[in-house]
């Protein structure tokens, strides 16, 4: 997934928040806060925080109108840049 959108976001999740995975190892569509059983990496608050102010300076995009479900997973962050003109 190198070189796509979500290729830079799985990359910026893993080194952001220093997860000691391989960023293609993060499904697309898994929940980054849900639990592993579900697929997800169990992220919490903060975490989401970190996320945003990552995005925020990778794209150079102000994500002051970030809704929960935006963060849901890798896909719905892409979709989010998507919806801006990324």
């Amino acid at each position: 997934m190198q070189g796509t959108i979500e290729g830079t976001i799985q990359q910026l999740i893993v080194e952001r928040l220093m997860l000691p995975i391989q960023p293609e190892a993060i499904a697309v569509d898994a929940p980054l806060f849900g639990s592993s059983s579900q697929g997800g990496l169990e992220l919490d608050s903060l975490s989401s925080l970190e996320i945003i102010a990552a995005v925020a300076e990778k794209f150079d995009l102000p994500l002051d109108d970030v809704e929960p479900a935006d963060l849901h997973s890798v896909a719905s962050i892409t979709g989010y840049l998507k919806r801006h003109g990324i």
